[in-house]
């Protein structure tokens, strides 16, 4: 068990140094921008359908779009 949690911790230390920690500023602010303009066209097609009269006509591409908003704004954020 502990050589299972010691090979998960490595996996976990691995990719936040990789994707986090050690990503230069101007990256990371590309990459959230990327993210949040990419939940911004979600959003758009979560509100195209045959139904006019209501907003969200699609709500798997509505909850796509949060989730990446949220992703994209704490990845800003750290």
């Amino acid at each position: 068990m502990n050589l299972l949690c010691g090979f998960f911790q490595n996996v976990w230390n691995t990719f936040y140094n990789t994707c986090f920690r050690n990503v230069d500023t101007k990256i990371r602010y590309t990459i959230g921008i990327f993210i949040i303009v990419l939940s911004i066209i979600f959003f758009i097609l979560s509100t195209k359908g045959p139904k006019k009269g209501e907003l969200i006509n699609n709500w798997f591409w509505f909850w796509l779009s949060m989730i990446a908003l949220i992703f994209g704004v704490l990845y800003l954020s750290i």
